[in-house]
C-alpha cells in the first residue's frame, strides 16, 4: 500500500512540478499572441495613415511653398529604388527614392523636379546612418548642393557634391538614391508632364 501511495504521491508531484507550469506558459503565450494579432489589426490602419501623412509632408517640403497637399496626384512608378511620386497641378514632381547606405540600412531622398527637369528642392534622410558620421548626409547644407543639377545628368561623388568625409557609404547611397530618382523623373515623369 505504500508503495501504491507513493507512486500516485509521484505523479501528482510530475503534474503539478512540470506539466502544470507548461500549460500556465501555453495558456499565457495563446492569450498574448492573440491580443497582439488584434493590436496589430487596430493599429495597422493608424500606421498606415501615419506612414502617408509623413510622406505627404515630404513631399510638400521639397515642393515650392503654397503647393497644396490636396492638389498633388499621386503617380504609378516602377523605377528600381523608387518608393513614390507625385505631380502638382503647376508642372512640378517630386519622387521619393531610397538606396542601401551603411550596414544596408536605406537612406531615402525626397526630390522635386521643376518644369525643365531642375532639381528644385531635396530632402535626405539619413536617420538610418551612424550618427555624427553618416547622418551627416541628411544635413541641408550637403542636400543643397544637389539644388539645380538636372535630371539629364547623372550624379557622382564630386558631381554635383563630394561625399562627405568619413561616410563613403552613405554618400554613395544619397548618389544612387538620387540617381533613382532622376531615372524615374526621365523615364515615367516627363513625358506625364508635357
Amino acid at each position: 500500500m505504500e508503495d501504491t501511495q507513493k507512486t500516485v504521491t509521484g505523479k501528482e508531484g510530475t503534474f503539478a512540478g512540470i506539466v502544470k507550469p507548461v500549460l500556465v506558459l501555453l495558456l499565457i503565450c495563446v492569450v498574448c499572441g492573440a491580443l497582439l494579432a488584434w493590436l496589430n489589426q487596430v493599429t495597422a490602419p493608424l500606421i498606415t495613415e501615419n506612414e502617408r501623412l509623413a510622406t505627404q509632408e515630404a513631399f510638400l517640403a521639397v515642393l515650392p511653398e503654397g503647393t497644396d497637399a490636396g492638389s498633388l496626384e499621386t503617380l504609378t512608378v516602377s523605377a528600381e529604388g523608387v518608393v513614390s511620386a507625385v505631380k502638382s497641378p503647376d508642372g512640378q514632381a517630386a519622387v521619393e527614392a531610397s538606396a542601401a547606405g551603411y550596414s544596408g540600412k536605406d537612406v531615402t531622398v525626397y526630390v522635386a523636379f521643376d518644369a525643365e527637369g531642375n532639381i528644385s528642392g531635396i530632402r535626405i534622410d539619413a536617420s538610418t546612418q551612424t550618427a555624427g558620421i553618416g547622418s551627416k548626409v541628411g544635413e541641408q547644407e550637403y542636400a543643397d548642393g544637389f539644388l539645380g543639377w538636372n535630371s539629364g545628368s547623372q550624379a557622382a561623388d564630386g558631381s554635383p557634391v563630394d561625399a562627405v568625409s568619413g561616410a563613403s557609404y552613405s554618400s554613395e547611397a544619397v548618389l544612387g538614391a538620387v540617381n533613382a530618382a532622376m531615372s524615374c523623373y526621365n523615364d515615367e515623369i516627363k513625358g506625364a508632364l508635357e
